[in-house]
């Protein structure tokens, strides 16, 4: 089904337009046409059934109820190769992260020059836009600009945790996961890892460093690797609830 975000409110029976954009992708791209159905999700993540109209207003006709995550989750990922880095945003964005915060690191290979920040933080909200899309997602990630580590402080959690591969396996992140955070900040280095003057402002901030095993990863692949983690989890307590 396809699936479209609005910022506008409405409900049954109302008629919404859609920015040109959407209207473009649905009407001209998609070709939809007005047999099908279109899922619509508001900015307050409440979700509609409609019909297309004519170009560029859909029809509702029906609201239906959807689960809320209960589950805030942010990652601060430093930046990687634009290839690695879009196709983690991707995969993050149906490991239903909640905030990505992407971050300039010591060892970080690639480097935003400030005249050109904006234009890729564009081009990864579309990204973004296209994930949640695609997984049917009941909100929309939501994107930071370019931040230091010295800044990541800000974007703290109930549990805040830092990837990092020389802390000992004792120290595993399953270990903090246990008690099922409502809220958590996991922070992933570049391909070189962290510097350890960073990881020292990190815990000075009160981030834990944690173990992702014995395996050396990928910075991508890390970041995956925790959200299918605090997913795990999640599940894992929700069926220890029902027992």
């Amino acid at each position: 089904m396809k699936q479209v975000f609005i910022t506008q409110d409405c409900d049954v029976n109302s008629r919404i337009l859609l920015n040109d954009q959407e209207a473009h992708h649905l009407f001209d791209v998609l070709r939809i046409q007005k047999k099908e159905i279109v899922r619509v999700v508001t900015h307050n993540h409440r979700v509609f059934l409609a019909h297309p109209s004519n170009r560029p207003y859909l029809d509702i006709f029906s609201e239906i109820e959807v689960p809320q995550e209960n589950k805030h989750i942010t990652l601060c990922v430093s930046l990687i190769k634009q290839d690695k880095f879009e196709w983690m945003l991707q995969k993050a964005c149906e490991l239903n992260v909640t905030r990505i915060v992407p971050f300039e690191s010591r060892y970080s290979v690639v480097h935003i020059d400030a005249s050109k920040e904006q234009k890729k933080l564009d081009r990864w909200s579309q990204i973004i836009l296209s994930a949640c899309k695609q997984c049917n997602r009941n909100d929309l990630v939501e994107l930071t600009p370019v931040q230091r580590v010295e800044n990541l402080h800000e974007f703290q959690s109930e549990c805040n945790l830092v990837a990092y591969e020389k802390e000992n396996e004792s120290s595993h992140i399953s270990k903090y996961l246990k008690s099922n955070p409502k809220s958590i900040t996991i922070c992933i280095g570049p391909e070189g890892g962290f510097d350890p003057a960073e990881i020292d402002i990190l815990n000075d901030d009160h981030f834990q460093s944690v173990s992702l095993g014995k395996s050396i990863l990928r910075a991508e692949t890390a970041s995956l690797y925790c959200l299918a983690c605090i997913e795990y989890q999640k599940y894992l307590e929700e069926d220890e609830n029902e027992i």
